[in-house]
């Protein structure tokens, strides 16, 4: 049935994304109203900031309290605490609250607080729960937070869903017109995924041949998902990819399967830096599951974890972009 207003090429389908919307049930995310004057404008990111600064806080918090309890636990725990306290530092860097006229933007950081967790074998499965639960918060923030910010929120949350290497579920729908070349950047990506892992998938046997295949899958439906999102012409799959690693063997196979993960993630945090709220949470959503995936498949291959606290985020999103009025 022909559309009852014609979309421009490479714009996002309106239709297709409103389709996806009852996956959020129904409520719709809205951009804040522009401000009637600089000097007063409320700075809304100050509370996402405050919020995500005080999780930091309370991870590093744990993260030192376990490390204390168990010193021997310190090799594994360390190369992640290093990451929490790189994130804690950028986040504050970003934290400018108001004064004056503007002070209500503000908001007191609370002081640290260590989560509770249980003694012995059971403190890492409490760590992983407790990354769990910052990468989601940091999806939600995403979609609150303005573009530069979501795109930092996002790397972090991908960085905390790679320590509690989670794989699972669906991405929440996304509801957006914009950003039809950056959607297109991430499926070139899915494209090149979707051909490595039907490379891997063949130098592997048993249980992991079945992982592979269920991530070909969802890496598959990802990609349709990308191509929903285009009313123009998509980003067509290559016949052939020049894969970063030669797979001989199920080590190296792991290893290709890392590399198209870790390529995902700064495809996803780029998506992530568009004006859409919805489409923000997507997109962190998405490189959080990629750097989960890439986790779990450098944990097969013997390879060490990354050393970046900020997976696919470019470095001038490190710091704080001046807005006018400040």
């Amino acid at each position: 049935m022909p559309e009852a207003v014609p979309r421009l090429p490479g714009a996002v389908s309106r239709r297709v994304l409103l389709g996806r919307g009852a996956a959020l049930g129904g409520a719709l995310l809205v951009l804040p109203a522009a401000a009637c004057a600089a000097e007063t404008a409320p700075h809304e990111d100050v509370p996402t900031l405050v919020g995500a600064i005080a999780s930091e806080q309370d991870l590093i918090a744990t993260y030192e309290a376990v490390r204390s309890a168990d010193a021997s636990l310190a090799g594994r725990l360390d190369p992640v605490l290093a990451h929490h306290r790189e994130h804690l530092a950028v986040l504050k860097r970003h934290y400018v609250p108001g004064s004056g006229d503007r002070a209500g933007e503000g908001g007191a950081i609370p002081a640290p607080s260590a989560l509770p967790v249980p003694d012995g074998n059971k403190a890492a499965a409490a760590l992983r729960d407790a990354e769990d639960r910052a990468a989601k918060a940091r999806t939600a923030d995403a979609a609150k937070a303005a573009p530069a910010l979501a795109q930092l929120l996002a790397s972090i949350g991908a960085c905390e869903a790679g320590h509690a290497m989670l794989a699972t579920g669906e991405p929440p729908a996304v509801r957006s017109r914009s950003g039809a070349e950056t959607v297109r950047t991430a499926l070139a990506a899915e494209h090149a995924a979707v051909y490595g892992y039907g490379v891997l998938g063949a130098r592997l046997r048993g249980s992991l041949r079945e992982t592979a295949k269920a991530v070909w899958d969802a890496h598959r439906v990802q990609r349709d998902a990308l191509v929903a999102l285009l009313s123009g012409e998509p980003v067509a799959a290559a016949a052939a990819y020049d894969l970063p690693v030669e797979v001989t063997s199920a080590r190296s196979a792991a290893r290709l399967a890392a590399a198209l993960e870790d390529d995902l993630v700064p495809a996803y945090v780029g998506l992530a830096g568009l004006s859409s709220p919805d489409l923000r949470a997507f997109a962190a959503d998405s490189a959080q599951r990629a750097l989960a995936r890439s986790a779990g498949w450098r944990y097969r291959a013997g390879l060490p974890a990354p050393d970046d606290a900020f997976p696919g985020l470019p470095p001038s999103a490190l710091s704080p972009r001046p807005e006018p009025g400040e």
